[in-house]
C-alpha cells in the first residue's frame, strides 16, 4: 500500500469504529517501512505503551511532516475511502466480505447517505433472506448469488463515483413501457375490485406503472449509458 492508502486507512477507521491508537503505531512502522523517515515518525513507532493522547499527538506532527492532504471533513473522508474500499474490491485486493462490511458502516456514520443506501438495502435483503426467505429492495438477491451480486453492486457505485454522476439522475426509475429514465409520481388508479381506487407509482412522462426501480441493476447501468451519452 502506498503512504496515502495507509493514511486514508487509518483515518476511516478512526472515523468509522472504536478506534484503538495502536493502529496510529502501526501506521508509523508502516511509514517508516515504505522508506519516509522523519523525527516524530520514528517516536510514534515506539509508543506500544503510550497514551492515546500522545500517539495522537505524534500521528498529526508526522502527517504535517509529511506535508500529506487529508481530508477536512467527514463527508470528504468518507467518500474518498468509500472509493478506494470499492475498487480494491473490484481489483480482488480485499475480500468482498470485508468490503461490504466497511461500506455497511460507512452507511451507518454517513447517517444513511442516499449515495450508499444500496449496501444498506442489500445488507437488509439478506437478513431477510435469511430469516424470511424473501426480499423488500433487490429481487434478483438470493443467498447464493450475494457475493457475485454486490460485487456488482461495487462496480457500478465505483464507476458513477468515478463520472460524478448526479444524484437526481441515480435516483431515476426505467419505464419499460416508454423506455425512460423518470422520476415517478403517485397517480390515482381505478379497478373493477376492491378497492376501487388506489395510489400507484408511475411514470411521470406516459402514466404506465411499468416502472423499473433505481436499485435494479439494469437501471443503473442505462442510468450510466444514459450520463455518458450526455456528456
Amino acid at each position: 500500500m502506498t503512504i496515502d492508502e495507509l493514511t486514508l486507512e487509518v483515518l476511516a477507521d478512526r472515523a468509522l469504529s472504536q478506534f484503538d491508537s495502536k493502529k496510529l503505531v502501526s501506521w508509523a512502522v508502516s511509514v517508516l517501512e515504505l522508506g519516509y523517515e522523519n523525527e516524530n515518525l520514528f517516536i510514534l513507532a515506539g509508543l506500544d505503551f503510550d497514551s492515546t493522547e500522545e500517539r495522537e499527538h505524534y500521528f498529526w506532527k508526522s502527517i504535517a511532516d509529511l506535508k500529506l492532504n487529508v481530508e477536512k471533513t467527514e463527508e470528504e473522508l468518507f467518500e474518498k475511502y468509500a472509493q478506494a474500499i470499492a475498487n480494491r474490491a473490484i481489483e480482488k485486493k480485499i475480500s468482498i466480505e470485508y468490503a461490504f462490511q466497511q461500506m455497511n458502516k460507512i452507511v451507518s456514520a454517513s447517517e444513511y447517505d442516499s449515495k450508499y443506501i444500496a449496501f444498506y438495502e442489500i445488507n437488509g435483503d439478506l437478513d431477510y433472506l435469511k430469516y424470511e426467505n424473501k426480499t423488500i429492495f433487490n429481487f434478483e438477491l438470493t443467498i447464493e448469488n450475494a457475493n457475485d451480486f454486490i460485487f456488482e453492486e461495487f462496480r457500478i457505485f465505483a464507476l458513477m463515483e468515478d463520472l460524478k454522476i448526479p444524484q437526481e439522475l441515480r435516483n431515476k426509475c426505467y419505464c419499460e413501457r416508454c423506455k425512460k429514465l423518470n422520476i415517478p409520481v403517485t397517480r390515482n388508479k381505478f379497478r373493477l375490485k376492491r378497492p376501487f381506487r388506489y395510489a400507484a407509482w408511475t411514470c411521470s412522462i406516459c402514466g404506465s406503472e411499468k416502472l423499473k426501480h433505481s436499485n435494479d441493476h439494469e437501471v443503473k447501468w442505462i442510468i450510466i449509458n444514459e450520463y455518458k451519452k450526455a456528456d
